[in-house]
């Protein structure tokens, strides 16, 4: 998604294949961005246009009465089969395709208003209602809604009964996700965190210093020591866009009832939703309230709103550099490139990172996001030519829509009259001229600057048997965050990075002593990707060899993939030819023979699974346990195969109540997840929450509140006490002090 659709890059990939030698040439010599965009401008022709037409005619964001059918019809057979918070996601689709005071947007208010009284979310509830109403809700059926109303009162004035007796895991769940957009961090609240006294970086740690040397560029060290699980840096993403899945949006194919991550995100603050607003006027943006919807069309969702399709067609890194260009305004982007007369990355801007330079703080402004390195210079030349096409197809629609604004424009989702909030629609008539090279210069910046904004997913289906709930971390936006740009990147690095909307914090992960840098993954990890592997990828999009500690020592170090001989169970050592490290055993074989039968077995647990997500637990428990027999003929005890094994059989055992046989199977998966990832990672932290659910519903009241506080202590140092899991298990914690008398420490 990051990157157009496969048939403009087609297209693209054939107009570069035609040009001469000597034009080729020009793209990769030169690093003037002008001259790039310029150049792509002129072959951006008729039959380029008519491509993008007809990509745009592929892709539609309007709003559909069909669809709007659809989907509140999925929402009412899932409500009638009891799913309410799927039905609600349901009833939220249709909102976002019905027409804004239309009965039908009025009725799919109210049976979202019926889903979520079912879920205990009696003000949201309320909300919905007065919604319905406002919309014109019918004479009919008001009866419906008003006796909903009345009983959703008595349940916010009646006290909780829900401590006469013992709850389920079910109903250990009292966090409410974040509903309103998120506000700036308090200076007392920065005070507290000590993220106020940085004399070079705001919103960071004085524990942090601002390094440069023409080897490493600019870096971070800790002036002191810092321990681990200390907040060093909280900032909020410059610009950030929602990752959508391209295919629900063609046209043409087939409704698909599935709620995804960017249906439950608030499209501006990126905070999870219970109700979302739809835009007034496309079916893509949704919101988590009123402030957030205006503060997103005022910034910049007044022109990305009639460029929704095309965008989707051009791809997030392209929707990303327009975004951030949106939302400095076109004076500001203006007075920061009239200086240097261009988007050119030459001298001018690289002089923005020499050592003299820092005599001012540095802060994520669109300045900090300007002077970010694009290194026009290190990208091969036809991706060049990519990136300044697609610019040069945003930039031809981006003038035409800026015109038409320029005319007339609502200021509001309420249709008002055009304020001064609105009148940089005008303005940009005065900056056309920086539009196409400084989108091109973003984009070319996002490659190796982009960040990729988490959350962890329950992967929790309402119709599954289990309630035993895990979470994988999924994508859901990509953002520019320019103080996390500072950190250099290290294969085994020693800060976390976590997520709150659009708010990252980094935190020690481990103890940094005093001048030692302080670093930060960029994807590639040495527990999860090979040396070879991790040095080339980070070549190819950061245009450096890493020379991190880790890469290092695994160069010198002997490779091992994590078989063991089949005969001796000794591990096996090699690289395309394997043989057996047990002095008695003179066992060999080629290492593909190792590698197809992984691969079979992966795929075996795949189908495990998918039995497990279909309620198929005995059926699911005679292909895991046959996996596992397979897994310890030819893989080392510790190999995380053999950890993810154990880890669907508790699943499997949790779905049918046997709590004690499910926690002995995640024993084992910790155990395993300890000697990869370290006895205080993120990864442990993760398995530790789900066996303290298991040991909670199996009344393990002991190892249960000593797994609670052990998951506590891990989870809290990488993402914070007032993480929606460290609350959880803090419930749990006060839930087992309350019902089984367990002594407070």
């Amino acid at each position: 998604m990051e990157h157009p659709v496969q048939e403009w890059q087609d297209q693209v990939h054939i107009i570069w294949a035609h040009l001469t030698s000597s034009e080729k040439k020009k793209f990769s010599s030169t690093a003037n961005l002008d001259e790039i965009f310029q150049a792509c401008l002129s072959h951006f022709r008729q039959d380029e246009e008519q491509l993008i037409e007809r990509l745009c005619c592929n892709l539609t964001v309007a709003k559909d009465p069909n669809a709007v059918q659809f989907f509140k019809e999925e929402g009412n057979k899932r409500f009638a089969e009891k799913q309410f918070a799927t039905a609600a996601g349901l009833y939220s689709k249709a909102i976002t395709h019905a027409k804004s005071g239309s009965e039908a947007m009025a009725i799919c208010f109210a049976n979202r208003s019926a889903a979520l009284f079912h879920l205990g979310q009696y003000s949201v509830c309320l909300e919905d209602i007065k919604r319905a109403q406002d919309q014109g809700y019918p004479e009919r059926l008001r009866n419906k809604i008003l006796q909903r109303k009345t009983e959703c009162f008595q349940k916010l004035r009646k006290p909780s009964s829900s401590t006469s007796h013992t709850p389920k895991l079910e109903c250990v769940e009292i966090v409410k996700p974040e509903t309103g957009p998120q506000q700036t961090m308090s200076t007392e609240r920065l005070k507290e965190m000590g993220l106020d006294g940085n004399p070079q970086i705001t919103n960071a740690s004085c524990a942090l210093h601002l390094n440069f040397d023409t080897c490493k560029g600019r870096h971070l060290l800790a002036s002191r020591n810092i321990e681990q699980g200390e907040i060093l840096i909280w900032e909020e993403a410059f610009a950030s866009v929602i990752i959508p899945e391209r295919n629900q949006w063609r046209k043409g194919e087939k409704w698909d009832a599935k709620i995804t991550v960017c249906d439950l995100y608030c499209h501006h603050c990126l905070n999870k939703v219970i109700a979302s607003l739809p835009c007034q006027h496309c079916s893509f943006a949704s919101y988590c309230s009123q402030e957030c919807m205006d503060k997103a069309w005022r910034s910049y969702h007044y022109i990305e709103c009639s460029l929704g399709c095309l965008l989707l067609a051009l791809g997030v890194f392209c929707h990303t550099a327009l975004r951030a260009v949106l939302v400095a305004g076109c004076r500001l982007v203006s007075q920061l490139l009239e200086g240097t007369g261009s988007a050119d990355a030459g001298d001018d801007m690289k002089d923005c990172h020499s050592k003299s330079s820092y005599h001012e703080k540095y802060c994520s402004s669109y300045q900090a996001v300007v002077n970010l390195l694009p290194h026009t210079e290190n990208h091969q030349a036809e991706r060049k030519f990519l990136c300044a096409l697609t610019a040069a197809a945003l930039y031809k629609k981006l003038c035409l829509v800026m015109a038409k604004n320029a005319l007339s424009s609502p200021s509001s989702q309420t249709e008002e009259p055009m304020t001064k909030e609105s009148s940089r629609t005008e303005d940009w008539s005065s900056g056309r001229q920086f539009l196409g090279p400084t989108i091109l210069r973003h984009m070319l910046q996002l490659y190796c600057n982009a960040q990729a904004v988490t959350v962890l997913q329950e992967e929790h289906d309402e119709s599954n048997l289990s309630i035993v709930k895990s979470s994988k971390s999924v994508r859901l936006a990509t953002a520019v965050f320019p103080v996390l740009s500072l950190l250099n990147h290290s294969c085994d690095p020693n800060t976390t990075v976590s997520f709150k909307g659009r708010f990252v914090t980094i935190r020690a992960n481990r103890p940094i002593r005093r001048d030692e840098e302080v670093t930060h993954c960029y994807g590639p990890h040495k527990l999860r990707i090979g040396v070879a592997e991790r040095q080339q990828s980070l070549k190819d999009q950061y245009f450096f060899t890493c020379r991190c500690k880790a890469c290092t020592e695994e160069l010198k170090g002997k490779k091992t993939h994590g078989f063991c001989c089949p005969m001796c169970r000794t591990q096996l050592e090699g690289e395309e030819e394997l043989y057996c490290t047990g002095a008695s055993c003179a066992f060999t074989a080629a290492r593909v023979q190792f590698t197809s039968r992984l691969k079979l077995l992966e795929n075996r647990i795949q189908i495990a699974k998918g039995q497990l997500q279909d309620n198929k637990t005995d059926d699911a428990k005679i292909m895991l346990m046959s996996c596992l027999s397979e897994a310890e003929r030819f893989l080392s005890q510790n190999h995380l195969l053999v950890g993810e094994i154990m880890d669907h059989l508790a699943q499997a055992e949790a779905s049918d109540g046997n709590w004690r046989a499910a926690a002995g199977h995640l024993r084992k998966s910790i155990s395993i997840v300890e000697v990869h990832y370290g006895s205080s990672s993120m990864e442990l932290g993760h398995e530790l929450f789900k066996l303290a659910q298991i040991l909670f519903n199996g009344f393990e009241v002991l190892d249960a509140m000593k797994t609670i506080m052990e998951a506590q202590k891990v989870l809290s140092m990488h993402y914070g006490s007032d993480h929606n899991l460290v609350q959880e298990l803090k419930t749990m914690e006060t839930c087992l002090i309350q019902f089984h008398g367990y002594p407070r420490k």
